[in-house]
C-alpha cells in the first residue's frame, strides 16, 4: 500500500511536510525506516486522524531531539516490561492470549513509536534488521499486532478493512485529518 490510497481517502495534503534528515535520524537510532514512512513523510506533515489518532513526522523536530525522545519515549513499556514479563495480546476478535513481552527498542526487534491516541495509547512499529518487515503494534495496557505496514494499518482503519479491538467502535467517524505542523 502507497501514500496515494491514503491521500485517495483523506485528500491532497494543504501544508508542506517538514524536511527530514533521514541520514542523521537513522544514525543516531541505529536503524532505517521503512520506505512507506518514508513516503509520508515527504507528503505530509503530522497528522490526526478524526481528532484521535496522530502519526507523527520526524522532521517537525531536529535529529537530536528527535532521535533523544525517540529513545526516551518507550521509557514506560521499558519500566512495565521488567516489572512484569509477561504481557496480554488481543486478536482481532478481542480474544487474549498470554505471552512474553515484546522488547523495546534498542532491543532487537523491539518496539518503537510511531505515534499515539487522544486515550495515550502507544501506536508502535515492531522492528525488524529488514525494515520493509516492520509491522504495527498498538498498546494500551493491552496489545493488538498487525502484520502489516504503517500505510497499511493506516488505510485500513480508515477504510473499515482493518479493526483494532483496542481502538473505539466508532473510529474513525469521518475521514477528518487535520495536519500538524508543517
Amino acid at each position: 500500500m502507497g501514500v496515494a490510497e491514503l491521500e485517495a481517502l483523506i485528500g491532497p495534503p494543504q501544508k508542506r511536510p517538514p524536511a527530514v534528515d533521514w541520514p542523521a535520524i537513522e544514525r543516531g537510532l541505529g536503524l532505517t525506516f521503512p520506505a512507506d514512512h518514508k513516503e509520508l513523510c515527504a507528503r505530509y506533515p503530522s497528522l490526526n486522524f478524526d481528532g484521535f489518532l496522530t502519526w507523527v513526522n520526524p522532521g517537525m523536530w531536529t535529529p537530536r531531539v528527535f532521535v533523544k525522545g525517540a529513545k526516551d519515549g518507550l521509557e514506560f513499556l521499558r519500566q512495565r516490561k521488567a516489572h512484569f514479563p509477561v504481557m496480554t495480546l488481543l486478536d482481532n476478535r478481542g480474544h487474549e492470549t498470554r505471552r512474553p513481552a515484546i522488547p523495546v527498542y534498542p532491543e532487537p526487534g523491539g518496539l518503537l513509536m510511531w505515534g499515539n491516541t487522544y486515550n495515550a495509547d502507544h501506536c508502535m512499529w515492531l522492528t525488524d534488521p529488514d525494515p520493509e518487515k516492520w509491522t504495527i503494534v498498538i498498546e494500551n495496557a493491552n496489545f493488538w499486532h498487525f502484520q502489516g505496514g504503517l500505510l497499511d494499518f493506516l488505510v485500513g482503519i480508515l477504510d473499515g478493512s482493518v479493526r483494532c479491538p483496542l481502538l473505539p467502535e466508532d473510529f474513525p467517524s469521518s475521514f477528518a485529518v487535520e495536519e500538524i505542523g508543517g
